[in-house]
C-alpha cells in the first residue's frame, strides 16, 4: 500500500454519531456565562479579557511572558517570525507530529529537517536529531507527544553545544512539568494550543511563551501585523497612530475566546484528575495484553492529552474497524510529515518513525469519560485481541 492510501486509510473521519468519541471538549454553563459577559461588554476583540488570560497563562507556567493567540498553529509561526527564521534556515523535527508543526516552519520559508522519534515515547530522538545537524541548522522544534515531556535536558544540552534556538511544541503539553517545573518556562518559545480537545480548550486559540525579553518584543509584533504595540497613540492628533517595525499576520486571541479558557484554567485540577483515572485503568488493563506496547508515562508530571498504544501483531486497523462497529471512536496520530506529498521536498529516511505509524493507535480520552465508558472501550480492545490469539 502507497503513502496516500495509508493516509486516506488512517485519516479516515470517525463517525460523528459514536457512542464513545475518540475526544470530546468538556464545556458548559460556566464557560458559556463567561461568553456571555463578553457579548455585553460589546468588546469581541483582543482585549481586557484576553490580557487577563494571557497573564493567567503565565502564571500557571511561571513564563515572564505569553503572547496569546488565536491558535497553536499561529504561535508556531509568529515564533519562526520571531527568532528570524527563513529561508535556508534548517529546523531539525520530528516527522511523527500534527502538520502545524511542519507548516509553520515552511511557511517562514525555512526548512523542516525530519528526525525519528524513540519508540517508547513517541518524543524527539535526541541523538539521531544531532546526527541531522548542519552549518545551516538553526533551531530544534521538539514535540511534547500525547503530553509527555521531551527529555528537555538533552534538547537544551544539545541546542547550547550548538548554539540553536529551541521552540517547543506543546500543543498536547499545557499542565505538564519537566523535573518539577512546568512545561512553558524551558526553551526559546513555548508553544501552545487551546483548541477544542486539548487539556484546556478557548474554543481556538493557542500562546506562545518565553522568558526572553527581547523574543518577547518580537513575538508580539509578529501577532499582531507588525504593528509595535510600544508605538500605539490612541489619543495622537496626527495621522501616525502606530508603527510597523516588522513582519506579522492577524493572530491575536479574542475575548470570546480567552473568556472560555480563563473559565477552563479554573477546571484543569478536576480534568487533570479524571484524565489520569483513565490512563491508570487503560494501563492496568492493557499491560497484560501480549499484543499491545504501552508508551511510558511519567504521571506524576504528565497531564495528559491522548491515550496511545502500539498494536506490535499488525492488527492496528482491524483493530480500529472493530471498535468503530462497536460505536467506540480511534484515531491514529500521527501520519509520518515526511511521507505527505507537499513535504515531499523534505524527504528522510526515517524507518523506525514509518514503523511506529503502521502501530499506533489512538483511544478515547477525555474527561467527561465515565466508568462504564472506561470499561467499555477495555472490553472492546481485551475481546479484540483475545479473539486474534484464537484465531
Amino acid at each position: 500500500m502507497n503513502a496516500l492510501a495509508q493516509l486516506q486509510l488512517a485519516e479516515r473521519p470517525s463517525k460523528s454519531d459514536l457512542a464513545i468519541p475518540m475526544a470530546r471538549p468538556s464545556v458548559g454553563p460556566a464557560e458559556l456565562a463567561a461568553v456571555n459577559r463578553v457579548f455585553e461588554s460589546n468588546w469581541l476583540g483582543s482585549g481586557p479579557v484576553a490580557d487577563r488570560f494571557s497573564m493567567r497563562v503565565a502564571e500557571e507556567i511561571g513564563a515572564a511572558h505569553v503572547v496569546a493567540v488565536d491558535s497553536g498553529t499561529a504561535a508556531l509561526h509568529s515564533a519562526m517570525t520571531a527568532l528570524g527564521l527563513g529561508p535556508g534556515d534548517e529546523v531539525i523535527v520530528p516527522s511523527m507530529t500534527f502538520v502545524s508543526t511542519i507548516q509553520a516552519i515552511v511557511s517562514a520559508g525555512a526548512v523542516p529537517v525530519f528526525c525519528e522519534v524513540l519508540a517508547d515515547t513517541m518524543n524527539m530522538d535526541v541523538r539521531d536529531a544531532e546526527r541531522r545537524i548542519s552549518p545551516r541548522t538553526r533551531a530544534l522544534l521538539p514535540v511534547h507527544y500525547g503530553g509527555e515531556p521531551c527529555d528537555l535536558d538533552s534538547v537544551l544540552d544539545l541546542a547550547a553545544r550548538y548554539r540553536l534556538k529551541v521552540v517547543e511544541d506543546a500543543a498536547h503539553a499545557f499542565g505538564s512539568s519537566y523535573k518539577g517545573r512546568p512545561i512553558g518556562c524551558h526553551g526559546d518559545i513555548v508553544c501552545f494550543s487551546f483548541d477544542p480537545i486539548k487539556n484546556i480548550t478557548c474554543g481556538l486559540g493557542g500562546a506562545a511563551a518565553t522568558n526572553d525579553d527581547e523574543i518577547a518584543g518580537r513575538l508580539r509584533i509578529a501577532t499582531n501585523v507588525g504593528i509595535d504595540p510600544l508605538s500605539v497613540n490612541h489619543a495622537g492628533a496626527g495621522p501616525q497612530q502606530y508603527a510597523i517595525t516588522g513582519a506579522g499576520l492577524r493572530y491575536r486571541m479574542s475575548d470570546v475566546n480567552a473568556a472560555i479558557g480563563l473559565t477552563q484554567l479554573g477546571r484543569m485540577a478536576e480534568f487533570r484528575r479524571q484524565k489520569l483515572s483513565v490512563v491508570e485503568r487503560y494501563d492496568q488493563a492493557f499491560a497484560a495484553v501480549p499484543q499491545v506496547a504501552l508508551l511510558q508515562r511519567n504521571l506524576l508530571e504528565t497531564f495528559p492529552f491522548s491515550y496511545v498504544i502500539r498494536v506490535l501483531d499488525g492488527s492496528r486497523d482491524d483493530l480500529r474497524q472493530s471498535l468503530s462497529e462497536q460505536s467506540i471512536g480511534s484515531a491514529v496520530q500521527f501520519f509520518p510529515n515526511h511521507l505527505q506529498p507537499f513535504f515531499a521536498r523534505f524527504h528522510a529516511e526515517l524507518p523506525r518513525t514509518e514503523q511506529l505509524f503502521s502501530e499506533v493507535v489512538n483511544l478515547p480520552l477525555y474527561a467527561g469519560l465515565t466508568d462504564e465508558n472506561v470499561d467499555t472501550v477495555i472490553a472492546a480492545v481485551q475481546s479484540f485481541f483475545g479473539r486474534a490469539s484464537q484465531a
